[in-house]
């Protein structure tokens, strides 16, 4: 994530990769694989929209599929609930690739990311 930051000129300063971290911890999901930590979801169902915080996978396993899967069975989650999804990507990042294939639409900027939203209805 740190090379998608830098590229999107966002700061990478430890402290502010630890804020980043902590943000929305407590909708935290740690994926692990024989025992070893390959990734971190935040998905935070709270709102009036589901939200997709934060999608990390180990760089081995991008690229694989994993990571369209596990946005498919919250969007799905999202749709039997009658929600919304949205995502914030950071600019540099490739996955806004993957996110645009799965029917989520730009409708914001700032600085550093893009703002997407997949609307059910």
């Amino acid at each position: 994530m740190r090379e998608h930051m830098r590229a999107s000129g966002a700061d990478t300063s430890p402290g502010s990769m630890l804020a980043r971290l902590l943000n929305g911890y407590q909708h935290a999901q740690v994926l692990l694989r024989e025992g070893r930590l390959v990734g971190l979801l935040k998905l935070d169902r709270s709102g009036p929209d589901y939200v997709v915080m934060q999608i990390q996978l180990a760089p081995e396993l991008q690229g694989q599929g994993l990571g369209r899967a596990l946005l498919e069975e919250y969007i799905e989650q999202a749709r039997a609930a009658g929600k919304d999804v949205t995502l914030h990507v950071l600019k540099a990042n490739p996955a806004r690739g993957l996110y645009e294939r799965l029917g989520f639409v730009v409708e914001g900027e700032d600085a550093h990311e893009f703002h997407m939203r997949l609307t059910h209805g």
